[in-house]
């Protein structure tokens, strides 16, 4: 018998989003993720209004599908904290981004471990839920305590086997952070 922890795989899901969108040494299009533009009277993600290309590894190009909403993607960038500073060429914005400091990766696989450690605080509620659940159907006579302890110890399996894979992506991020 096995116990799905649903809620669970969306925590690795977003644990993986969150990582994705964090730079490392070469830059990724997922930092511009949770950029938003204001065109066509609406607010849409960058990648909607425009084509992302990496002309190289600390460079980003975006060239918009519409000319004319070149300065709202501008705008978005300045306003969303990236740290970096648009450059508009008429055609398309350029995004240069520095190498990463000692100092930077060493804060930034700090958040990593913040991350996993959020992401394990959220696998234990849900842990602690479902077997408050199953106690309960115990406690009422629907459940036997043979079935509670079957169910506690492929539940703990089910958590523990959660926790390495998210350890591991971690690991693999940090591995990536730290790579020169």
């Amino acid at each position: 018998m096995s116990y799905n922890l649903l809620p669970a795989s969306k925590i690795l899901d977003n644990l993986k989003k969150l990582l994705s969108s964090m730079r490392t040494g070469r830059v990724n299009a997922a930092v511009l993720e949770n950029i938003y533009v204001e065109a066509y009277g609406s607010k849409m993600h960058v990648h909607e209004v425009a084509t992302i290309n990496i002309p190289e590894p600390s460079q980003l190009m975006i060239t918009p599908f519409d000319k004319s909403i070149n300065n709202a993607i501008e705008k978005a960038i300045i306003d969303s904290n990236l740290g970096i500073s648009p450059v508009n060429d008429g055609a398309g914005i350029r995004l240069m981004f520095p190498p990463l400091t000692e100092e930077t990766r060493k804060q930034r696989v700090k958040e990593i471990g913040k991350l996993l450690e959020e992401s394990k605080i959220a696998i234990r509620n849900i842990r602690q839920d479902l077997l408050k659940t199953q106690k309960n159907l115990k406690d009422s006579g629907d459940l036997s305590e043979d079935e509670l302890k079957r169910f506690e110890l492929e539940l703990q399996k089910e958590v523990d086997q959660l926790n390495k894979d998210l350890e591991s992506i971690c690991n693999d991020k940090e591995a990536e952070l730290m790579k020169i």
